[in-house]
C-alpha cells in the first residue's frame, strides 16, 4: 500500500491539495498525460475522494487539467499561462458588485444563445433542475444546475467556463453571508420559481429576446437579495423587477 503523504491541515485544504498537484504537473508532467486514479491521488495525498475531487475542479477550472468521462484525469497544461480567476482583494460588497456586472454581462448573452441554440436535451435537463428545485433539499444544486446547463445549451465551451466558475463563487458569497446572518435577504420561493420558470419558457419557445430579458430580472431581484443595484447594464426592454 502506498503511504499516504502527511499534508499539513490549513483552512482550506481543497486550495493546498489543488496548490502541489499543480507542482506536481510542472515538474512531473507532460501535456495531454493521463493522472492516476481519483483514488490513488486521494489515497497517496491523505485526504477524501470529495476533497481531491474539488482540488481537480480548481486546477480544471484553471485549465491546468480536463476530465473526459469515462477516461479519466488529463494534464492540459503545464505553463505559467495567464488564466482568469475571481479575486477578493477589494472589499466584500465591491467584490459582490463586480461578481454581479460580470455574471449580468455572461448569463444575459448565454440566455439568448440557448435560445437560438438549445436542443431537446437541454430543455429536457431544464425541466429536470425546475423540478428539483420544488424540494427544499434539493433547491441549492438544482439552481446552479439550471443555470450550468443554459451555459452549455448555448454550445459555447468558454460560456460553459465562466458561468460555472462565477455560480461557485455566489454560491461561497451566500453561505458566507447565511453562516453570518448578514446581508443576504433569502428569496421567497414562489418568487424564485417564477424567475426560472420565466427564462425556461423563453427558451423553450425559442425566444432569445424575451430570454434575456427573464434572465436581466432574476439577476437583478438575485442581486437586490445581497442589497446590490446594478446599473447601466439592463437593455430596457425587460419585465419590471418580481419583488420577494
Amino acid at each position: 500500500m502506498v503511504k499516504p503523504e502527511q499534508l499539513p491541515r490549513p483552512p482550506n485544504l481543497v486550495a493546498t491539495v489543488a496548490a502541489r498537484l499543480r507542482l506536481e504537473i510542472r515538474g512531473k508532467h507532460a501535456v495531454g498525460e493521463k493522472l492516476a486514479t481519483e483514488a490513488s491521488l486521494a489515497e497517496r495525498f491523505g485526504v477524501s475522494r470529495t476533497v481531491l475531487r474539488e482540488a481537480v475542479a480548481t486546477l480544471r477550472t484553471e485549465g491546468v487539467l480536463e476530465t473526459r468521462q469515462g477516461s479519466g484525469i488529463y494534464v492540459a497544461r503545464t505553463k505559467d499561462e495567464p488564466v482568469f480567476r475571481l479575486t477578493r482583494a477589494v472589499e466584500r460588497e465591491r467584490h459582490l458588485r463586480s461578481v454581479y456586472e460580470l455574471r449580468f454581462g455572461l448569463e444575459v448573452a448565454s440566455a439568448g444563445l440557448a435560445a437560438i441554440h438549445r436542443a431537446e436535451a437541454d430543455l429536457r435537463a431544464l425541466g429536470k433542475a425546475l423540478a428539483a428545485m420544488d424540494r427544499p433539499e434539493t433547491r441549492p444544486a438544482a439552481d446552479l444546475r439550471f443555470h450550468a446547463t443554459i451555459a452549455a445549451a448555448t454550445g459555447n465551451a468558454h460560456y460553459q467556463g465562466l458561468v460555472a466558475l462565477l455560480a461557485k463563487e455566489l454560491s461561497g458569497l451566500i453561505k458566507e453571508a447565511n453562516s453570518a446572518g448578514t446581508d443576504y435577504r433569502r428569496p421567497e420561493v414562489e418568487v424564485l420559481l417564477a424567475e426560472h420558470h420565466r427564462i425556461h419558457d423563453a427558451i423553450a419557445a425559442g425566444n432569445p429576446e424575451a430570454a434575456r430579458a427573464a434572465m436581466e430580472v432574476h439577476l437583478h431581484n438575485s442581486a437586490h437579495r445581497f442589497s446590490i443595484e446594478i446599473r447601466g447594464m439592463s437593455s430596457g426592454h425587460g419585465a419590471p423587477a418580481v419583488k420577494g
